[in-house]
């Protein structure tokens, strides 16, 4: 079959906005089919495939064949992380980060994203800062009870119906092995101080409200997740945002653009804390992100 041809099959067998409702866990037949052939790509059958990944039309069928497929052609890396870039839903950029994290390994997708935050212009870097949220280590923090902690990481494997990090057959997950895990703890750490230093970098040097919104969602909330080598930039860091008034949420945010500096006034300040605090006392939903 042709890429044009699996694609209007796909297409016949599912509505996109059913893809972006449901995520990467559903899929047409098509995607099976093709996974089963373990199919090699060509030079031209790549080059209509980067195609597809700047259309808004096509890239969701790019995302969801690739997301069952054993790997992905190097020539598409790029293209798949330029377009979790470009997706302005920071619910759906993950369909194109997640595959390429499982084929490349986070340490390229972090680097990748590094370099374009750096060259790009404000759209470019709102649009990684987004993307940072989904590109993670396989590391995660799981409580063992008794307010204890231990670091454990989970490994992206094909379970018979996706690629995921639990094995449905046998009830356990797909776990790292011990020095698997102190590796990767290095690294994380190592990549981490390196985003984080150019994002608190980002901030001093840009004053665009939407950036520095982002930047700030990008960023940890407390001084203490911030390592040695970035922790006097980041006091900076949390004194300037506070003079700027750096917003919250989504609302704050539109809301600072609409005064402008008045918004930086305190009792302006004082207003929204307080409104904020309501709403999260009664448990309302405030967007955090867009």
């Amino acid at each position: 079959m042709t890429i044009q041809e699996i694609y209007k099959t796909w297409n016949e067998q599912w509505d996109k906005e059913e893809i972006r409702s449901h995520g990467m866990y559903m899929f047409p037949e098509i995607v099976y089919e093709i996974r089963e052939l373990d199919k090699i790509w060509s030079k031209k059958e790549i080059e209509i495939l980067s195609g597809y990944l700047m259309q808004d039309d096509k890239k969701w069928f790019v995302a969801n064949l690739f997301s069952l497929q054993k790997n992905i052609p190097e020539q598409l890396f790029e293209h798949f992380i330029d377009a979790a870039i470009k997706e302005t839903d920071p619910s759906f950029n993950q369909e194109y980060i997640n595959p390429c994290l499982r084929v490349f390994g986070f340490e390229r997708v972090f680097k990748l994203l590094n370099q374009r935050f750096i060259k790009g212009n404000n759209q470019i870097k709102i649009g990684v800062c987004k993307a940072f949220y989904w590109a993670r280590s396989p590391l995660v923090k799981v409580n063992k009870g008794n307010d204890t902690w231990e670091t454990k990481g989970y490994l992206s494997k094909w379970n018979g119906y996706y690629y995921g990090d639990y094995d449905w057959d046998n009830g356990k997950y797909f776990e790292m092995t011990e020095s698997q895990i102190s590796e990767c703890k290095k690294i994380t750490n190592k990549l981490l101080i390196e985003r984080r230093k150019l994002l608190l970098e980002e901030f001093f040097k840009n004053p665009d409200t939407d950036v520095r919104y982002q930047v700030k969602l990008a960023l940890p909330n407390e001084l203490s997740s911030f390592s040695l080598e970035n922790k006097e930039l980041a006091k900076s860091y949390f004194i300037e945002k506070e003079k700027d008034f750096v917003p919250d949420n989504y609302s704050d945010l539109q809301f600072k653009k609409r005064f402008g500096f008045l918004a930086k006034n305190s009792l302006f300040k004082y207003f929204l804390r307080k409104n904020n605090e309501r709403i999260e006392k009664k448990g309302l939903i405030t967007l955090k992100n867009k």
